[in-house]
């Protein structure tokens, strides 16, 4: 599984400065994850702890309101989505809907925190092109 969620990772803008071993080394942090057209994939609301990678499909983010859910935005390959809550742990602002069949790469706090301590210089350069994303 390794192998295959490196490849994932290989070409996506957010890993664009690491070599393939490096991604290799990161793809034992995160987990790969299916979802189905219309699946609720977290609502706002719900506690969050880990950030999404969408590595096929599409996804929606919606905000509740006064007068009903707005979309905020719509997510192809490669976007990121919830990285807020694997930074501050706070409950999910929004909710996410998958648009298409999806696959997604998941990256929680607890996936980090094994980076930072085994391998610090890798999960120091992923926290700092994350933080250039954004």
């Amino acid at each position: 599984m390794i192998p295959r969620i490196a490849d994932m990772l290989d070409g996506l803008e957010l890993f664009s400065d690491f070599s393939y071993s490096e991604l290799r080394t990161i793809a034992r942090f995160v987990a790969l994850h299916s979802v189905k057209q219309g699946e609720v994939v977290f609502n706002e609301g719900d506690p969050g702890s880990n950030m999404l990678i969408l590595v096929d499909g599409k996804l929606s983010v919606f905000k509740g309101g006064e007068s009903g859910r707005h979309l905020l935005s719509s997510e192809g390959r490669g976007r990121i989505v919830g990285e807020m809550s694997l930074l501050d742990h706070e409950r999910r602002s929004a909710t996410c809907v998958a648009e298409s069949d999806c696959e997604l790469l998941t990256l929680g706090a607890d996936g980090l925190e094994r980076m930072a301590a085994e391998h610090p210089v890798l999960a120091y350069r992923f926290m700092y092109r994350l933080a250039r994303l954004l």
